[in-house]
């Protein structure tokens, strides 16, 4: 069984792809994979690669690499067009849940409660949505860019009390980003918790495994910015309730399968006022991380089995489908407790 590992990583990210890497391929020797690992920049060398090393099933850690005309283009859709198997969700699925409104309209209309949301796009010297401005009344709001994860383009001024707030922090973000999601912030509401819930798995008999996120240190306003994540400034707790962590599973199975996602995912949520809100899907989480981490010790499982337990469940996916008949590494079998085993590649 041969997995190619794919990155295209930005500069200022390499050192951290590379320590990732680094702990997927120990945790991959464990399962009884041989694998490589690639660092590409473009579509050619996709390419390249994949007809060189020939590999049974591809796990990409990124979305997107450029082509020709360096255009992105989603690495996905060149292993749909070589018709090679790979981990994770479609294409389609994948711009879904990195759009935030495009996602929770698609839960609003499978009635999935998630906070109250406009958006504002900037189109050249056009700016679209200001009408949405006029009309805002649900003060205080919170300010992210509509697309991409890792809490970026958030900090403490991205919560808004008013309207001068939100127009100031709209002119800064727009310097960055072409879209943004004005959404309720809740993070005022008496006893608000936040949670994390990781996906392993596919269909009815996937795992979810909900984790409590707190800070370490506390803030007068709740938000969780991507210093927080890299300075370590958050813990992840895996639920051990029985009656919350019921509630947190099938409430966020109900999130993941109207989202589309496949073998592995994570979904954020908030509790406010008794209530579960859908927050966002990360379609292809950075692993390992504390978070999954925290959230697989629920079962109970670690680094290296969960990893692996990524890899079984693409390749019982893509056997089910008939796409390619991909063998099951007896060492992954007998890495996994036999029950994920078992669950993990039920027909």
């Amino acid at each position: 069984m041969k997995v190619v590992l794919i990155s295209c990583p930005k500069t200022e990210r390499m050192q951290y792809k590379l320590r990732q890497f680094q702990k997927m391929i120990v945790a991959f020797e464990h399962g009884g994979v041989e694998r490589q690992f690639h660092l590409i920049k473009s579509k050619e060398d996709l390419v390249k690669i994949l007809q060189v090393e020939q590999p049974d099933l591809v796990f990409s850690i990124d979305d997107y690499t450029r082509d020709d005309a360096n255009m992105p283009v989603h690495i996905h859709a060149i292993l749909e067009e070589m018709k090679i198997p790979y981990v994770g969700s479609d294409p389609q699925v994948l711009e879904l849940v990195l759009s935030k409104a495009g996602l929770k309209k698609k839960w609003a209309l499978h009635d999935i409660p998630t906070p109250p949301f406009f958006t504002i796009k900037k189109l050249g010297s056009i700016i679209e949505g200001l009408d949405n401005l006029e009309l805002a009344a649900g003060y205080p709001y919170i300010l992210k860019p509509n697309r991409g994860g890792n809490s970026r383009g958030l900090d403490e001024s991205s919560i808004v009390f008013d309207k001068t707030a939100l127009l100031s922090k709209m002119r800064e973000l727009f310097k960055t980003y072409n879209e943004i999601m004005v959404e309720k912030y809740l993070g005022i509401c008496p006893n608000i918790r936040e949670f994390t819930v990781a996906m392993l798995g596919n269909g009815k008999h996937k795992l979810v495994m909900p984790a409590r996120i707190t800070l370490k240190q506390k803030k007068g306003l709740r938000i969780i910015t991507t210093r927080d994540k890299d300075e370590h400034m958050t813990q992840a707790v895996p639920v051990t309730d029985d009656a919350l962590r019921k509630r947190l599973k099938a409430f966020s199975s109900r999130a993941f399968e109207v989202a589309g996602v496949r073998d592995y995912a994570r979904c954020d949520i908030l509790f406010a006022n008794d209530l579960l809100y859908a927050i966002e899907i990360n379609g292809q989480p950075m692993i390992p991380d504390e978070w999954f981490t925290q959230c697989a010790m629920g079962v109970p499982l670690d680094t290296n089995q969960y990893l692996n337990a990524i890899l079984l469940a693409a390749i019982a996916r893509n056997n089910k489908q008939l796409r390619k008949k991909l063998p099951i590494p007896r060492p992954m079998n007998e890495l996994l407790p036999a029950r994920v085993f078992e669950q993990l590649t039920i027909a």
